[in-house]
């Protein structure tokens, strides 16, 4: 009866052992396919990786840097046109215009007192800020001296980024005409001052100037 009882328990024994043993060896098998990556598969992962990452940043600051410039472009343009409406309403205002060195700037002196009792004279000065590129910003004032220095509290800053000192000019006064101002404002924020070039060109009439009486032309007034 011991003997009976003795050999089932023997084989229930060994069943057990051999269910352990294929325990094990899956154990090892899902280790095996659980290892990790090696190091040269890590260093091409990262080498691909810092490509595609590389090209998305030069791309992002491309885009970044090309909207920058557009919006200075648009902003240095939009100034032009808002200095040329401006300088506009002054000579349709003025009486006499001289283009004319103001101190050190070059610009032009108008005659508006037809217009503005209390302001007699508005000047219109170009100052440079930068000679490589050349670089130039256009000033309005109203002061009677020290016109457009720093110490000048009167001059507003109407325009920048000019690309030349040399945009007004005044020509002789043609018989029975009226004096006209020559405008050009040549615009660019290129480094190069050459590149994307923007200019408004015009000759505006002095509305209130006196008509030319003499058949060879008349000499353009002095306004001090």
């Amino acid at each position: 009866m011991g003997e009976g009882m003795s050999a089932p328990q023997s084989r229930i024994h060994g069943h057990a052992v051999r269910a352990g043993g294929i325990s094990r060896a899956r154990v090892r098998a899902s280790a095996r396919d659980e290892a990790g990556f090696s190091l040269i598969e890590l260093l091409v992962v990262m080498v691909i990786l810092g490509v595609i990452v590389g090209g998305l940043t030069t791309s992002f600051v491309s885009g970044s840097n090309a909207e920058a410039d557009l919006s200075q472009r648009f902003r240095a343009q939009q100034e032009a046109r808002l200095a040329l409406n401006q300088i506009r309403e002054d000579i349709h205002c003025s009486s006499a215009a001289q283009a004319q060195t103001i101190g050190t700037y070059p610009g032009v002196r108008l005659a508006v007192g037809n217009c503005y009792a209390s302001t007699p004279t508005v000047s219109w000065c170009v100052v440079a800020v930068t000679t490589a590129p050349p670089r130039y910003q256009l000033y309005r004032s109203t002061a009677t001296s020290n016109i457009c220095t720093a110490s000048d509290a009167t001059r507003v800053p109407v325009a920048d980024y000019l690309t030349s000192s040399n945009v007004f000019t005044t020509a002789t006064i043609p018989y029975q005409g009226l004096e006209t101002v020559g405008i050009d404002f040549p615009v660019s924020v290129s480094p190069t001052a050459t590149k994307d070039v923007y200019e408004l060109k015009d000759s505006i009439v002095a509305a209130n100037s006196t008509r030319c009486a003499t058949s060879s032309g008349c000499s353009v007034p002095s306004v001090p």
